[in-house]
């Protein structure tokens, strides 16, 4: 018979080991029929125990994720972990959109030092090459984008851009000291750029078409007077969200642009959510834009059903006119938070109704009809998505799953990241 020292041990051992793997793996959720998550991650597996702001990326049957020092490839149906690339460094920040497979990371030893660029192929899950950054100086934490083949980082003080087949530098722009500095990117196949200028109290007030091979700007765009630029969702066709400076906040207006930076139309949106950004004009809630149309959830004239049941309806404008084309009448009342086309179609989160835990109907997503802005449900989720689908999560919609994960994330959470499926009938 084993003594009782030693089965002590062996249970310790048992103990130990559950709690490594509690750290490492994805945590499978029990009764995924019901609307539960897929897999989710804790705040202390994505950031290590301090600050991170993730990326997320779909690559076929792949999710990736930046994590405190690597990037992390998992099995977007299970969770299971397929690779991992790890940087000399922790992640400062990364491309918002894949170009193909392939993103940009941008690391270093800290927030306060991010002094080194790699790019990343989701499909393989391995480092195709690694760059330091050009300046001589400290390089903080910046916007990285991918723009017709290239990457282009921009931080406090510099910008720098790299061929992002082989991360060949290709120009970099020091901006200590000059009368315009860049002031946040629009990602795609064109590379738009705002500039803060003296006397603009850091505010982007004028918009360039950039040469993203050589850095040199093709075209610029004066924002209107009273406005500054708040958001760019899309580099093509150009999309600015400007917001009202003044006591007149929650009036925005979105300016499209053509190729050689004129202006097409505006369109005038009221309501506090029509802009909603965090600390990056590509990290927009509550905005999508495809080839011809501008989605956006606004407050501006909240429309009642006939049970009297207010909510914020999801409104298409015309890129080329600047016309509304119609207004969601949300299914079962509640709000609609857009998040992403999927082909033909735009996809929606709706939160939950009831303000009381097992009152009301779940939350769910939605599809919309971009011809005719009309509804259908896809799927219920259990309630306990209800905060991270209205909150400032990132939100992304592919290949039949919708992927939450917090903006930022401390390291002390307990679910960061949440992977979503249609439950089986």
């Amino acid at each position: 018979m084993p003594s009782d020292r030693a089965a002590r041990r062996r249970r310790g051992r048992w103990a130990a080991l559950g709690t490594v793997l509690a750290l490492v793996l994805p945590v499978a959720a029990c009764g995924a029929g019901d609307g539960a998550p897929l897999w989710t991650l804790d705040g202390r597996t994505i950031s290590g125990g301090d600050f991170l702001k993730p990326r997320i990326w779909a690559a076929g049957p792949t999710l990736a994720i930046t994590r405190a020092t690597e990037v992390t490839g998992y099995d977007a149906a299970t969770g299971e972990r397929r690779w991992s690339v790890p940087l000399s460094g922790r992640v400062c920040a990364a491309s918002p959109r894949a170009d193909g497979d392939r993103v940009a990371v941008q690391f270093g030893p800290g927030r306060q030092r991010c002094d080194r660029i790699a790019a990343v192929d989701l499909k393989s899950g391995r480092k195709l090459w690694e760059q330091p950054m050009p300046t001589a100086e400290r390089v903080r934490e910046g916007q990285v984008v991918i723009s017709g083949g290239v990457v282009v980082v921009d931080e406090s003080s510099a910008t720098a851009a790299f061929r992002l087949a082989d991360g060949e530098p290709l120009w970099n722009r020091d901006s200590r000291g000059a009368d315009c500095a860049m002031k946040g990117l629009a990602s795609g196949p064109a590379l738009v750029a705002g500039f803060s200028c003296d006397g603009d109290r850091g505010k982007a007030r004028r918009v360039d078409g950039i040469d993203p091979d050589s850095g040199r700007s093709l075209w610029s765009y004066v924002v209107p007077q009273g406005y500054s630029v708040a958001t760019m969702p899309s580099g093509r066709p150009v999309v600015l969200g400007l917001k009202r400076d003044g006591s007149d906040k929650e009036r925005t207006q979105y300016v499209v642009l053509d190729e050689s930076g004129a202006q097409i139309t505006s369109i005038d949106v009221t309501g506090r959510f029509s802009v909603r950004c965090y600390q990056d004009p590509n990290r927009c809630n509550n905005v999508v834009v495809s080839d011809d149309s501008l989605y956006i959830r606004t407050n501006a004239g909240p429309v009642k059903d006939e049970k009297e049941r207010t909510f914020a309806p999801i409104v298409s404008f015309d890129l080329a006119t600047g016309r509304a084309r119609w207004s969601t009448e949300n299914p079962d009342g509640n709000h609609l938070f857009p998040i992403g086309m999927d082909g033909g179609r735009l996809i929606a989160a709706q939160p939950k109704t009831g303000r009381y835990k097992n009152r009301g109907r779940r939350p769910r997503l939605v599809s919309v009809d971009p011809a005719s802005g009309r509804t259908s449900v896809m799927w219920e989720f259990s309630r306990k998505a209800d905060f991270a689908l209205r909150s400032g999560s990132d939100r992304l919609y592919a290949n039949g799953r919708l992927f939450l994960v917090e903006q930022l994330v401390s390291g002390n959470e307990d679910r960061v990241f949440s992977a979503f499926a249609k439950p089986a009938e």
